[in-house]
């Protein structure tokens, strides 16, 4: 019989709802600036990327938690550069990474493509 129990999300407390909101405020703001700074160009291939969806704001280094001020680990990149990126440094959005012969990598390893 189908269990009729519905999933729902925890209720957020109000500090919360105001971290996740300054969060989406910051990052918000980090993208603007990266995508202004780089005149909504691709920096990998110099597609003009100023439609809704086309720009993506990538960190240079792979590193989400290298967010210096001066904005130096961000870039804009078309949404194919982006995911040529991401597939070459970790197997593409939630995979794992490879080496060179193809072989999945373990224990959280990164290949150098």
């Amino acid at each position: 019989m189908p269990s009729t129990a519905r999933h729902e999300l925890p209720e957020l407390s109000r500090q919360t709802r105001r971290e996740m909101h300054t969060g989406v405020k910051r990052w918000l703001a980090i993208r603007e600036f990266t995508l202004t700074r780089d005149r909504f160009t691709c920096q990998a291939c110099g597609r003009i990327v100023a439609g809704k969806g086309e720009a993506h704001v990538d960190h240079v280094n792979g590193d989400s938690h290298n967010n210096p001020p001066d904005g130096s680990n961000w870039q804009t990149l078309c949404v194919p550069c982006h995911l040529a990126k991401t597939a070459k440094e970790n197997g593409g959005f939630g995979n794992s990474p490879s080496n060179e012969s193809g072989s999945r990598l373990t224990g959280g390893g990164r290949s150098k493509l």
